[in-house]
């Protein structure tokens, strides 16, 4: 659909005038379970970044990333790293969309790593990302599984505000994704986009002028039963496009629409068949909602 090969052995400037104001952000949470009740264990937030806790359930942990900056800028550079230790439940979300906007230099870069150890279950589920006319954006996911954890993680990017009749036509957006379980690596995936973004969806072999893309990872030794429960909601969504596939393991699905809330939409009906399934036994996490 819209992967192409990413490149990362471009050189940056070293030096940048703007470095004073760049924001910097840094979040790293573990929980781990006892007596039945999983707990955060380990929390270092440092720049632009927080976590906040809402007490929703004693099975599992909640966490929600608050970015005070209020969006990214070129130059801005942010790391990620959440792990749920053997048993443990842990949902991550945001507390509302994120927006990258026009860079004049330097990219935004942005770092994500997840880890889930025996038998445990972690969800990574932000709200969307939102590139600006503009933007420069070079993002990371390391994700690290046992052979008996569970995973879930929604990943959806919006290409400008669609309510508001916004283009981008100018943008650099390159993405690398690596998923290992029990160390060996199961999956990869690459997208680069870069130029004129709304030519380059126009086709129906990229985008069909989409300007919404999402993904939705499932990874759980259940994977194959869950394979047609999620195709039957994506289907059920309307003003979308969509497909998934199950091997090793690993449900991947891809989510295309015109609009916005449209593939959220579509998203949260993903999500919530996969919850139905029991992975973190409650429902999705509250910021969801809103």
């Amino acid at each position: 659909m819209y992967a192409a090969a990413l490149r990362s052995d471009r050189v940056e400037p070293d030096f940048d005038p703007l470095a004073s104001v760049r924001s910097r952000g840094v979040l790293a949470l573990t929980a781990h379970v006892a007596d039945g009740v999983t707990r955060r264990v380990r929390v270092r937030e440092a720049g632009a970044l927080r976590m906040r806790f809402p007490h929703e359930s004693r099975e599992r942990l909640d966490a929600v990333i608050v970015n005070v900056a209020g969006g990214m800028a070129g130059g801005d550079v942010y790391d990620c790293a959440f792990e749920a230790q053997a048993g443990a439940r842990l949902v991550v979300s945001s507390a509302a969309a994120e927006k990258v906007y026009r860079a004049l230099g330097a990219p935004t870069r942005s770092d994500v790593r997840l880890n889930a150890g025996e038998a445990a279950h972690l969800a990574f589920l932000p709200q969307e990302t939102i590139l600006f006319d503009g933007a420069r954006l070079t993002r990371r996911y390391e994700i690290d599984l046992d052979a008996t954890a569970r995973l879930v993680l929604a990943d959806m990017v919006i290409l400008g505000r669609t309510a508001m009749g916004e283009t981008v036509r100018s943008l650099i957006w390159r993405d690398a994704w690596r998923l290992r379980r029990g160390g060996a690596l199961v999956w990869g995936d690459a997208t680069r986009i870069e130029g004129d973004a709304a030519a380059a969806l126009a086709s129906p072999a990229t985008g069909g002028g989409a300007c919404a893309l999402a993904t939705v990872l499932y990874a759980a030794p259940d994977a194959a039963e869950r394979l047609a429960p999620l195709r039957e909601a994506l289907a059920a969504s309307p003003g979308c496009e969509a497909a998934a596939t199950a091997f090793d393991g690993l449900i991947v699905a891809r989510i295309v629409a015109h609009e916005g809330h449209r593939a959220r939409a579509a998203v949260v009906r993903a999500l919530s068949g996969l919850y139905s399934g029991g992975l973190q036994g409650g429902a999705l996490p509250r910021s969801w909602s809103t």
